[in-house]
């Protein structure tokens, strides 16, 4: 992301969120964003003790020790290279938040890799604090390999379809609910989303799956109109089963008219 140049310039990640929310409202996309979405005032007070482009290795560092050298210095690199310590709206890395996750899913899939959470925390220049909504609770989470190769990049906000292509570099297959089950719980923690039900992950025909499958009560989108909708992780696979690509994924599956007429007092 590059620095804003305007006071009109609003950040790619900050748009892309506000989106996901309004185009698609994912349940996964609506919870990480809404959690975002801090007071100004906090956000600056907490990014007042963060350091301005100082590498990662001086900090409280959670599971970071599992890392061999070079993928510490892959980290150190992305961090001074994706900060923006000047200009109107800077961008740093929450040092004592970076952090390794690791579960039996990641392992099995991913043997070669390592995943290293980065947090971000925006800052205002005083002069321009009433210009930006600063969101809080984004952050990027690396892929490295064990050479230090950074591998890719999954961006809290988004579709998610970096995880797709992970998947396919890695020619991971998926032909039978327990290798969807192993992939949803990668997905999950890779991207912080919590628990999910595998019993959810639905084959829909020989090269497509729907990862944590989940319908929605209906809710209104007017004050005339109301709708149910389904979200889940999309999966396209080929003949044998190989991932092809992914992505989250928002459907519409019934409208239905409100009456919004008021009756008259007394009637029930």
């Amino acid at each position: 992301m590059g620095s804003p140049t305007g006071l009109s310039t609003i950040p790619p990640f900050i748009v892309s969120c506000v989106v996901d929310v309004i185009g698609m409202m994912s349940p996964l996309i609506v919870a990480s964003c809404i959690t975002r979405v801090l007071l100004l005032v906090a956000a600056l007070a907490y990014a007042d003790g963060q350091s301005d482009g100082v590498p990662i290795s001086g900090g409280v560092l959670s599971g970071l020790e599992t890392l061999n050298a070079a993928q510490r210095e892959t980290v150190d690199k992305f961090v001074l290279e994706h900060e923006r310590p000047t200009g109107e709206l800077k961008r740093l890395a929450d040092r004592n938040g970076i952090a390794v996750r690791s579960s039996a899913a990641l392992r099995h899939l991913f043997p070669r890799s390592r995943f290293v959470v980065i947090p971000w925390i925006l800052r205002a220049d005083p002069a321009a604090q009433n210009l930006y909504s600063i969101p809080a609770g984004l952050f990027d989470v690396l892929g490295i390999s064990d050479e230090g190769r950074l591998e890719s990049t999954f961006h809290s906000s988004g579709n998610h379809e970096e995880f797709g292509l992970f998947l396919h570099a890695y020619h991971v297959k998926v032909r039978n609910k327990t290798m969807a089950c192993k992939v949803a719980r990668a997905l999950a923690e890779i991207y912080g989303h919590g628990p999910l039900l595998c019993s959810n992950d639905v084959r829909r025909s020989p090269s497509e799956w729907q990862l944590d499958y989940q319908e929605m009560p209906f809710r209104p989108v007017s004050s005339y109109e109301e709708v149910r909708e389904a979200y889940y992780y999309h999966l396209t696979v080929d003949s044998s089963g190989v991932v092809l690509n992914g992505t989250l994924v928002g459907e519409t599956l019934e409208r239905r008219k409100v009456d919004n007429t008021e009756k008259p007092v007394g009637d029930h």
